[in-house]
């Protein structure tokens, strides 16, 4: 039933569940017409009538349809059987009477259809093609459709317009809904970025701007006191970087949790970055970066060597520790704005400074990485280390 009531895109399902009900309301009238009516002179073509009725009914209440254009033809092709079958199914003349008629509900459902799906224009569409329909069923009912009286005439065409004047209701009442429903997720979304934007607006006084008008106050008793050492700076600095991730988690979205057996490439960077207190670190990434827990192991290592590397040679005022997750692959970059160095493998090997060398390269080409060293001197230090996708769950 779901994939029946899954309209094409831009409609609303409930016009075709409301058809639906009325598909099964019509086969119910159907089959009392043929049980208690005992107006058919054809038993086996009126039985045909009602198992084909059944199964399609059946088909579409439980069928996953996808493709509405050629279900809806043959709704209407069966529609169009059903009322030629009435004029065989009904005694000679029966279509100039008032006793009901077998097939004379169901087909209007095939018009509701076209109207829920198309609106107006298939509303109408089809109730024409069903009305065009009528007459042919008259003829084969033995009705002698040039000499019927005023009033028969009068019947029959009341009869065409209540189809037409369905298909147009219908469609008007369909496009109506989809424009309510439309307007309604709207609102709904408007709401729900309305109660974000708020919550966010909380967030942001609670957590941020009260602790940077602490910072402020900090600041200015700092300045207040007369020179300032580095050392009474760094606790200040700190704080403004858990501020500033702190701002940065609640504008980006949270990514969904890495699966087991993996671990937060970033999460695992913050922690070693809170091992050092002495340097201003900065981890710059935009999302978790899952990777193996054996993965994580090494490039932690090789990261903790990088920065104590800049720790004992660079004398550098920043460091900044970037993730990046490209197409699959990971790069991490350990980058300080200290006195850097021209990287001469020879002259370090010749001053026993390996730890760059073995630790960092090594336990990258051990993953399946690379390792990269690039330094001049007076612009700092970048070591770039580079995991390609298939090396990440090693």
């Amino acid at each position: 039933m779901q994939g029946y009531l899954n309209a094409p895109m831009g409609r609303h399902p409930a016009p075709m569940g409301l058809v639906l009900a009325y598909r099964w309301l019509a086969f119910a009238w159907m089959a009392l017409v043929a049980g208690v009516g005992g107006q058919s002179i054809t038993p086996m073509l009126s039985a045909a009538a009602l198992l084909v009725t059944l199964g399609w009914t059946l088909w579409l209440t439980l069928a996953a349809v996808r493709r509405f254009i050629p279900v809806l033809v043959l709704d209407l092709t069966l529609a169009v059987g059903l009322v030629l079958a009435g004029g065989l199914i009904h005694p000679h003349g029966h279509a100039l009477t008032n006793h009901p008629s077998i097939t004379s509900a169901y087909p209007m459902a095939a018009v509701a259809a076209w109207a829920a799906v198309h609106h107006v224009a298939g509303g109408i569409g089809a109730g024409l093609v069903v009305a065009g329909a009528l007459p042919l069923s008259y003829a084969l009912n033995g009705a002698p459709l040039l000499e019927l009286s005023f009033v028969e005439v009068l019947e029959l065409t009341g009869t065409a317009l209540a189809h037409v004047l369905l298909g147009a209701s219908v469609g008007l009442a369909a496009r109506q809904f989809t424009r309510l429903a439309e307007h309604a997720a709207r609102a709904g979304d408007q709401a729900a970025r309305l109660a974000e934007r708020e919550r966010l607006a909380a967030r942001i006084h609670d957590e941020v701007l009260q602790q940077l008008a602490a910072i402020h106050r900090g600041g200015a008793d700092l300045a207040a006191a007369g020179p300032v050492a580095a050392g009474d700076l760094r606790p200040l600095l700190a704080e403004i970087r858990r501020q500033e991730r702190n701002l940065r988690n609640l504008v980006v979205p949270h990514p969904e949790p890495v699966s087991a057996g993996e671990v937060s490439l970033t999460a695992a960077l913050e922690r070693l970055a809170a091992e050092h207190p002495e340097l201003d670190l900065q981890v710059v990434t935009a999302g978790p970066v899952p990777v193996a827990e054996a993965v994580a192991a090494e490039l932690l290592a090789a990261v903790r060597e990088a920065l104590c590397n800049v720790i004992k040679h660079a004398r550098a005022g920043r460091v900044w520790v970037s993730v990046l997750e490209e197409a699959g692959a990971v790069t991490v970059v350990v980058r300080d704005n200290g006195i850097g160095f021209d990287f001469d493998e020879d002259s370090l090997r010749a001053n026993g400074r390996l730890g760059l060398l073995l630790s960092v390269r090594a336990r990258l080409t051990r993953l399946g990485g690379v390792a990269r060293i690039h330094g001049r001197p007076g612009r700092g230090t970048e070591v770039e280390l580079s995991l390609p996708p298939q090396r990440r769950s090693a």
